[in-house]
């Protein structure tokens, strides 16, 4: 006597249920990283916007002790940016090491209120003529006891 099946037994939906179940919360579970991940990418996105335009501040100031002392700048994002600037003449002419930083007043969740980098800028407007004269003759002595004119 051979019984004849038809359907599925109670153990078989069972598995098929929490193999069901395991792949909704794997799958969920995914959505929302990705989600949280793209809301993450997209307040980066807005605070190096913020730091751009901050930065373009330094840029374009042409005075180098105006630089050194900085400013307040309101961002669209972080509120009232206040910047700061250390400036170092390099032993190339015109060429300035920049410790830039900014300081905001009400930055995004889960961001630090503080940034810095170090820029490298070729700026004459901040050079001193008397320095800059100075550099070009040092430079000029250089090159020219580096070659060797009695061969020519």
């Amino acid at each position: 006597m051979s019984r004849q099946q038809r359907g599925f037994t109670l153990i078989e939906v069972v598995v098929a249920v929490a193999l069901f179940a395991m792949a909704a919360t794997i799958l969920s579970s995914t959505f929302v990283n990705t989600l949280l991940l793209r809301e993450r990418v997209q307040s980066n996105d807005v605070r190096d916007a913020d730091i751009r335009a901050v930065r373009m501040q330094l840029l374009l100031e042409p005075d180098f002790e105006a630089a050194e002392d900085g400013e307040d700048f309101e961002t669209l994002n972080n509120g009232r940016a206040t910047w700061r600037a250390s400036i170092e003449p390099m032993e190339v002419v015109d060429l300035f090491m920049v410790n830039f930083e900014i300081e905001f007043s009400e930055p995004q969740e889960e961001q630090a209120s503080k940034y810095s980098e170090t820029l490298y800028l070729l700026r004459p407007t901040w050079s001193e003529s008397d320095e800059r004269s100075d550099l070009l003759q040092e430079k000029k002595a250089v090159l020219l006891e580096s070659r060797d004119f009695d061969n020519f």
